[in-house]
């Protein structure tokens, strides 16, 4: 889980940092840190976790895990996982 004090210490110079952020968000979720229904960090805890990034590369990394199934956003309430069945990741 999203429990990081420090910012990344190398970021990958080939690969789009929103990228690498979704797949760090990507393989919590595989793994089961977050639950199905339940929520992934909020924009601004995950600000808190990469502190070095802007809110639209996180929310870039967040969208693209929507658009692949893996969570859904509920506007106002938060993000949430949705079952392991939904998921469509693009192999990007």
């Amino acid at each position: 889980m999203i429990k990081r004090q420090e910012p990344v210490s190398e970021w990958r110079q080939d690969r789009a940092r929103w990228k690498q952020v979704y797949d760090i968000l990507r393989q919590e979720v595989e793994r089961g840190e977050y639950k199905t229904g339940s929520p992934i960090p909020s924009l601004t805890q995950l600000e808190q976790a990469f502190p070095d990034l802007a809110r639209n590369t996180i929310r870039k990394a967040v969208d693209r895990l929507e658009q692949e199934g893996f969570v859904r956003a509920e506007r106002g309430v938060g993000t949430f996982v949705r079952p392991q069945d939904e998921w469509q990741p693009t192999g990007d």
